[in-house]
């Protein structure tokens, strides 16, 4: 399987993200709005890719993209919408 370029697992997110708010919405139950940000937070945590663009380490970038994704997560768990 082909690995996900960084825009690539940017917009798999955001559709992840959307379609979990979209839902969170229509069925009012604001818990799924959190599931969508616990799922966003996994995809750069198992699959940390850095930007195309970045200079330096780029094992560095990937402990970055790492804890993007455990700051997501932990926004997910902390967080609670209620609609």
């Amino acid at each position: 399987m082909k690995k996900l370029t960084f825009k690539a697992q940017i917009w798999l997110g955001a559709a992840v993200f959307l379609l979990c708010l979209v839902l969170s919405h229509v069925l009012h139950m604001g818990w799924i709005h959190n599931v969508g940000w616990i799922l966003y937070g996994l995809l750069f945590i198992l699959n940390p890719v850095p930007p195309e663009n970045v200079h330096g380490d780029p094992k560095r970038a990937k402990t970055y993209a790492r804890i993007a994704g455990v700051i997501a997560v932990l926004w997910g768990l902390l967080v609670r919408y209620r609609f």
